[in-house]
């Protein structure tokens, strides 16, 4: 999964509503959905999403399926993430000047844009 895909499925209200509940605790979908204010089949299908993106781990328990956190894998996903944004492309350079060719128009020349 890309990281665009990834931060959105994470990101989205409930989401990440279902995730701060779950680094406190883990929960079935009804406790979840109880918790939240919605219905079970929508806690369902955030749950999917998260699974899918591997963030999420299900644990049969009684009838219930608890879900928890895999933090080792959000840790690894968020070093993944950061060091790609950070990388700089092959030969670049970080300079003090705007070498853009956009430089005529750009901030760092003084004009707005």
């Amino acid at each position: 999964m890309d990281d665009v895909k990834m931060i959105h499925s994470i990101t989205e209200p409930t989401r990440f509503r279902i995730l701060r509940l779950l680094f406190e605790h883990h929960y079935c979908v009804r406790a979840l959905a109880k918790k939240l204010d919605i219905s079970e089949s929508a806690v369902s299908q955030h749950m999917r999403i998260l699974r899918e993106c591997g963030i999420v781990h299900g644990e049969k328990m009684g009838y219930q399926v608890h879900y928890r956190i895999e933090r080792e894998r959000l840790t690894r996903l968020f070093d993944g993430m950061a060091e790609r944004l950070c990388a700089y492309p092959k030969g670049g350079k970080v300079t003090e000047q705007c070498t853009c060719e956009f430089m005529p128009e750009c901030l760092c020349r003084g004009k707005r844009a």
